[in-house]
């Protein structure tokens, strides 16, 4: 009796210890890299090898959002100045600067094995500087749409190893684009909707035009941006105020802050002449909903087509809000 009282003992303890083993290996196969050699496409085209990613230097919210979605996090050694702003994870991460201002002696001080940008991060020689010093670059698509969020998740799925669960934020980000096409079904009025933008120590708002994050965004959530005789950014004027005559103002959250409200909002010239004035239809969203397209690039879109038609929010449409596992990391509305 006491040989098996004691034989049953060491078997409990062999298989706390195999349990233990097994539960650090599940998480040392998440948050470390894997040298495998892996052949990925960059943003221009090119074949490039990342053969190490245990230590990531990150840049740009979007592809940043992407490495935690994808159970990264733990590689990152630092980000830039825009990711560190708007995602909570980052708080004690090491900060390289601005996106289009880095430099590639504060990036390299942190010795990473890899660094995630897009091609519109400056300066131009950063990228030869970085390459030259042997450090594996990630060069991204800079330009927004639903396919291009696809393609980059994809191509950093595949980069550190994660193709598996790449594929399933890409199917999350089908399922929540689908919903809101289901959503929109039957709408015929398209709200005209302009985005005014206004940045710390800016005595003047800016206005969305074609080809920006923003417009993107307003178009899939079913509204139209009456801006269109420009591509890019310009300074707000009341003359192209009134002539838009938008039905919403969209405005980040610190925009709409900075103005100092609806009723700050209102006092823009040329806003009370417009039915968004009228109404005082003005949406304030989370800053990170265009910070670059991510993972939760369909979630944001869901809740933004609700805000531009708050009379759907009853309509049922299979899964909406549900069995979702893309996360919006920042500025999540429960």
């Amino acid at each position: 009796m006491k040989h098996s009282t004691n034989f049953r003992f060491a078997a409990t303890i062999l298989f706390s210890v195999l349990c233990l083993l097994g539960l650090n290996a599940c998480r040392t196969s998440n948050n470390t890299a894997t040298i495998n050699n892996t052949g990925v496409t960059d943003g221009v085209g090119k074949s490039s090898t990342v053969g190490d990613s245990s230590r990531i230097v990150c840049i740009g919210t979007a592809n940043t959002e992407t490495v935690y979605a994808l159970g990264a996090g733990a590689r990152l050694v630092g980000v830039d100045n825009s990711s560190g702003e708007y995602l909570q994870e980052t708080a004690n991460l090491p900060k390289v600067g601005p996106r289009t201002t880095l430099s590639a002696e504060g990036i390299l001080s942190l010795k990473p094995t890899l660094v995630i940008l897009n091609t519109d991060s400056g300066p131009p020689q950063i990228f030869d500087q970085l390459k030259t010093s042997g450090v594996a670059v990630l060069a991204l698509p800079a330009d927004y749409t639903i396919e291009r969020v696809k393609t980059k998740v994809r191509t950093i799925a595949r980069a550190l190893g994660f193709e598996a669960k790449g594929e399933d934020l890409l199917n999350s980000i089908e399922r929540d684009i689908s919903e809101v096409d289901k959503l929109l079904q039957g709408v015929r009025a398209k709200p005209q909707v302009m985005f005014i933008g206004r940045g710390p120590n800016m005595p003047n708002a800016t206005m969305s035009g074609q080809g920006t994050t923003i417009d993107e965004m307003i178009r899939l959530a079913g509204g139209v941006n009456p801006m269109n005789d420009f591509t890019g950014f310009r300074e707000m004027t009341d003359e192209a105020v009134v002539a838009a005559q938008p039905d919403i103002i969209l405005m980040t959250e610190k925009s709409f802050e900075r103005s100092g409200g609806t009723d700050g909002v209102l006092k823009f010239p040329g806003f009370v002449l417009t039915p968004a004035g009228k109404n005082r239809r003005i949406v304030a969203v989370s800053d990170v909903y265009f910070q670059g397209f991510g993972p939760g690039v369909g979630r944001a879109v869901h809740e933004l087509a609700l805000k531009f038609y708050p009379e759907l929010k009853d309509k049922n449409v299979d899964g909406a809000n549900s069995g979702n596992t893309t996360r919006f990391f920042v500025g999540e509305r429960k």
